[in-house]
């Protein structure tokens, strides 16, 4: 039997969370639809300091799409509450935790009471011919009640009466809008009439646009991570990145000793530290605790070694303002496909960790990913998947994106062999919950 290294690679602060509050007191609920709602999907929101301050969670634009041709108010609201409800956990987690909900529908009363205590709240819509502005004020005071941050979107700020007599937490700008010049105008517009107000921005094209959005003064930006990057030149691989790359390729080696693997160890203090913090830490739980290089490759083996070393690869990345979130979102993808080739079991999922963890390298890197992944032995699999978007693995990294850019229609059709949309979204959840954990003690 092949092992799995033969399958495998051959600025601005964010504001504090609202205090929370006790929550409305619950009122009649209304009919439930007869479908269960769809769970909605998380996109990462970056920081001024480029890390993952939290996420943007959204329905998939088809469904509500669907759901406004329907003219459902109650199916509308099951999935609304069914939305809110997977913010809890982001939330619990001291992460920010937005949503974009229509003023029409936050006036029902089934749907207002579960907004989530801590929510970063966007009105969408503002004009509802159903309320006076004395209602909406007041939906606006309940929910400022339970420590939910309310926002409204640039362009119905812009023309709604209730805005006139409303003040908000945040302003929400999405590219779809304004379009990217108009979009960047308007951020530094809004930053410069107020210095310290947040400002969270939508939709962008890729990481080239949410580094620019932060540049100019955004609070947060959301949007796709991923790139073709052109090199116009040969850029060379940071020092700390060529030595754990050397280790990576002489770990895959199975003929080498891991006596000779401990030598070359040794030979760099900064990663015999970061290997003794990482086997005594709460992930790995040994029984006693492990004081010696040698005690430390022997106990975790070639696998988890190359494990640990392709996590430190991305952590040792650095030179984008937006490098953290880019490791972050590396790790949850990596972690969602060893999760999905688990659920599948016709996949390894060692070797579907490493694809995950390496798909935004050339992102991170800032050059070609035929060029950043060069100095690694890749498999057939792994390159076809990471290098011509094609292969046997190359779906499982397919539903991850599809998952980050909210294209929930795509990730349903993907996911059948996987327990469905729902049971995908669970795992997604997981992920971004191991992720977390993996960086913040790397």
């Amino acid at each position: 039997m092949k092992t799995w290294f033969e399958r495998l690679l051959g600025g601005a602060q964010v504001p504090p969370a609202a205090p929370a509050a006790t929550p409305l007191p619950p009122r009649h609920a209304e009919r439930s639809p007869e479908s269960p709602p769809i769970p909605g999907v998380r996109r990462p929101l970056v920081a001024g300091d480029g890390a993952v301050a939290g996420f943007e969670f959204t329905l998939a634009a088809s469904l509500a799409e669907r759901l406004e041709r329907r003219d459902d108010p109650v199916a509308h609201a099951a999935h609304a509450i069914s939305l809110m409800s997977t913010m809890r956990a982001t939330l619990e987690s001291a992460r920010i935790g937005l949503a974009s909900l229509p003023m029409s529908l936050l006036l029902r009363p089934n749907v207002i009471d579960q907004v989530p205590a801590g929510a970063w709240l966007c009105l969408d819509t503002l004009e509802d011919p159903h309320a006076d502005v004395e209602n909406q004020l007041g939906m606006l005071a309940a929910l400022r009640a339970c420590g939910v941050r309310v926002g409204s979107r640039q362009r119905e700020a812009l023309t709604a009466p209730v805005a006139r007599s409303a003040t908000f937490d945040f302003t929400l700008l999405a590219l779809a809008d304004f379009g990217i010049d108009p979009l960047m105008d308007t951020v530094r517009h809004l930053r410069h009439a107020d210095a310290s107000a947040p400002i969270v921005v939508t939709g962008l094209a890729d990481v080239d646009a949410i580094e620019d959005v932060l540049c100019a003064g955004a609070t947060l930006a959301s949007g796709n991570f991923n790139a073709e990057v052109v090199a116009t030149k040969q850029r060379a691989l940071q020092g700390d990145v060529h030595r754990i790359i050397v280790l990576l390729n002489a770990v895959r080696e199975e003929r080498k000793p891991l006596a000779d693997l401990t030598r070359e160890l040794r030979g760099d203090v900064g990663l015999c530290y970061r290997l003794l913090r990482h086997v005594n830490s709460p992930a790995v739980a040994v029984s006693r605790p492990v004081e010696s290089i040698d005690q430390a490759v022997l106990m975790l083996g070639r696998s988890e070694l190359y494990r640990w070393l392709s996590v430190l690869l991305l952590a040792s990345v650095s030179g984008r303002r937006t490098s953290r979130a880019l490791q972050e979102v590396s790790l949850a993808r990596a972690r969602l496909l060893e999760l999905l080739a688990r659920e599948c079991g016709s996949q390894p999922p060692d070797a579907l960790f490493t694809v995950g963890l390496l798909s935004l390298l050339n992102v991170m890197l800032d050059m070609p990913m035929s060029q950043a992944l060069k100095p690694l032995r890749l498999s057939e699999p792994a390159h076809l998947a990471l290098l011509d978007r094609s292969g046997p693995w190359q779906g499982l990294l397919t539903l991850s994106e599809a998952l980050e850019r909210h294209d929930l229609d795509a990730a349903a059709a993907a996911a059948t062999g996987f327990g469905g949309i729902e049971r995908v979204s669970q795992l997604s959840d997981e992920a971004w919950r191991w992720a977390l954990a993996v960086h913040r003690n790397v």
